[in-house]
């Protein structure tokens, strides 16, 4: 008995140690998880190129609000945003457009200049109040005399932020919109930033400077989606919302690291042509972005879900479940179908053999009766 309690007591006592050694393991396996993550996200943010952003505002008053939402944008690059440089053109020296200026297809020094530091940028930033319902003249000034041949605004990302009265110059972004499509400017989606500027509480100080935390925060995430989408533009299979504020992407990066390719400023592709196709995932805070950013394009996007087993809400689906899907939907249909007809026919039957009966036991009565 002495022999089976030492030898009991030993196992229970081997037991409770390899637990804490499996345990132990655990904890370093999460450890080295974690500083692989690190070290991945230490990579990324090195490698993290340059864009060169163009801003231009709609308005020349000197206590501009719109300017004042550039002036917030700039701070923001030089202190919390790494990767974007900014350069503020300011488009008050412009002359009205005028082809009589244009000669021997030169335009006049102070548009040449203008022109090409607009064709320097990697992506636009528009800043405008709403006039009359629509656009500014001076913004549209200086962007008709952009897309003047050779068009500098073609294939270039952009964004627009405005600050205006009721609806905050919303009806004017989509003005903008519309002429970016001929421009071949290609304007994210989300997040849209639309500011009343009096509205309670104050949004600008007496100087116009930008003071409301929360429209604060709204344009940080307008300048991470519109860094985000010239780096996707540019062809660089770069994640950048993995240490952004992006919600969906935390704790993905382990997940994600072996897809990533992070590029630098030299390796940038050069833009896509006009007459490409917007790439899936192009706008963010949507499903596909999220999910999607770190493919270069539709190809692999595709093939990333045709290839592999996916999960969604704790179950999962293979690559073909779609088509199992349908076939069992076509049988089913076909089943219900048949079902139907027969029903039909037995209650046609029913009704024919009560008719029979019905007659013949009145063509009975009248024989009854006559007898």
């Amino acid at each position: 008995m002495a022999s089976i309690y030492y030898f009991s007591k030993k196992k229970k006592k081997n037991k409770s140690i390899l637990k804490q050694v499996t345990y132990a393991l655990k904890q370093r396996r999460s450890l080295e998880r974690v500083l692989r993550n690190y070290r991945a996200m230490e990579a990324m943010a090195a490698a993290k190129p340059v864009i060169k952003v163009a801003a231009l505002c709609g308005s020349l008053r000197e206590g501009s609000y719109n300017r004042g939402l550039l002036r917030y944008a700039m701070e923001l690059t030089k202190e919390e945003i790494d990767g974007i440089q900014i350069d503020y053109i300011d488009i008050s020296p412009l002359p009205m457009l005028n082809t009589d200026l244009e000669v021997n297809g030169k335009y006049p020094p102070v548009v040449e200049a203008f022109r090409q530091r607009i064709l320097a940028a990697d992506s636009i930033l528009f800043a405008s109040p709403e006039y009359n319902y629509s656009v500014t003249g001076p913004l549209k000034n200086a962007i008709d005399w952009a897309s003047r041949s050779p068009n500098v605004f073609a294939n270039k990302a952009a964004a627009i932020v405005s600050v205006a009265g009721s609806l905050g110059g919303a009806r004017a972004q989509y003005h903008y919109r519309q002429i970016g499509v001929y421009l071949d400017l290609h304007f994210i989606n989300k997040p849209e930033f639309f500011l009343n500027a009096y509205e309670s509480p104050a949004k600008f100080d007496s100087d116009g400077n930008l003071i409301d935390p929360a429209s604060k925060k709204r344009m940080k995430k307008v300048l991470l989606a519109l860094q985000a989408f010239t780096l996707q533009l540019r062809g660089c299979n770069f994640n950048l919302s993995t240490t952004s504020e992006f919600p969906r992407q935390i704790g993905r990066l382990s997940e994600e690291g072996h897809a990533l390719t992070p590029c630098t400023e030299g390796s940038l592709a050069p833009p896509f042509p006009a007459s490409t196709r917007y790439k899936l995932g192009r706008t963010s805070e949507t499903y596909d972005w999220y999910d999607l950013e770190t493919c270069n394009n539709e190809r692999s996007v595709l093939s990333q879900f045709q290839n592999e087993n996916f999960s969604l809400k704790n179950k999962r689906y293979t690559p073909n479940v779609r088509e199992r899907m349908y076939k069992f939907g076509l049988v089913a249909s076909w089943v219900f179908f048949l079902i139907v007809i027969m029903l039909n026919n037995w209650v046609n039957s029913i009704e024919d053999a009560c008719c029979k009966r019905n007659v013949f036991g009145r063509s009975l009565d009248l024989w009854v009766a006559h007898s």
